[in-house]
């Protein structure tokens, strides 16, 4: 599923100034490659990740996503994309704390489809990212690797074409981030597009391609072949 970004700008009002997020971005990002997009905090990494998301609208530009035209789109046609299509791994994680592991991993689609499907499903991504033995632990329970597996198993429930990854390993050790960058290996070798943001220095050496972003600024920095 091919991403096509074409002059691409978001700017945000704040008390006292205008902060221009995204600068005419353009991209294109082919199906099954993974980006990682590096830079500073304050950047415009996730309100990029956001727009690539289609949970915010650029204010100017054309985004296309798949056959999803995300500025022409209405809002129900933009949750039920989502829905079908990506996935997203939140830095703060976004885990219910009053839910077990399982639960959270199944919530994106118990509205959607028989629960036993569901939870069939969640139980072999619980047992991909090794948490089988934590599906009824809940949040407080986890360290912090565990809740960004979760979240991981979380993304892949939908069985998606892309994963979109917000600082996926933020706050881990090398271990627990050496297990995360081994999951998004394997499912990117299955052709699922990966876009992922990071301040990690050894995270931003996996990938096909390596963007910078900067005052709302993206430079392609480097084609990378380690992934």
């Amino acid at each position: 599923m091919q991403i096509n970004l074409a002059g691409i700008s978001k700017s945000y009002q704040t008390n006292v100034e205008v902060i221009k997020a995204l600068d005419n971005i353009n991209l294109t990002v082919e199906g099954g490659s993974w980006l990682t997009i590096t830079g500073p905090s304050g950047s415009g990494k996730t309100t990029l990740l956001r727009c690539l998301s289609s949970i915010e609208q650029p204010d100017v530009g054309t985004l296309t996503i798949g056959e999803l035209d995300v500025m022409q789109s209405t809002d129900e046609e933009r949750r039920t994309f989502r829905r079908e299509n990506l996935g997203y791994v939140f830095q703060d994680f976004q885990l219910f704390d009053q839910f077990d592991v399982l639960t959270n991993v199944m919530i994106p689609l118990l509205p959607y489809q028989p629960r036993l499907v569901i939870e069939k499903r969640a139980l072999e991504l619980l047992k991909l990212v090794n948490l089988s033995d934590r599906s009824r632990h809940v949040p407080s329970q986890l360290s912090g690797g565990e809740k960004q597996r979760t979240a991981i198993a979380r993304a892949l429930l939908n069985k998606p074409n892309i994963i979109l990854c917000d600082e996926p390993t933020g706050n881990l050790d090398g271990e627990n981030r050496n297990q995360i960058v081994k999951i998004l290996q394997d499912i990117n070798s299955q052709g699922v597009s990966i876009i992922l943001v990071t301040h990690d220095p050894e995270l931003a050496k996996y990938g096909n391609k390596k963007f910078v972003l900067n005052g709302g600024k993206l430079i392609h920095h480097s084609t990378l072949n380690n992934n």
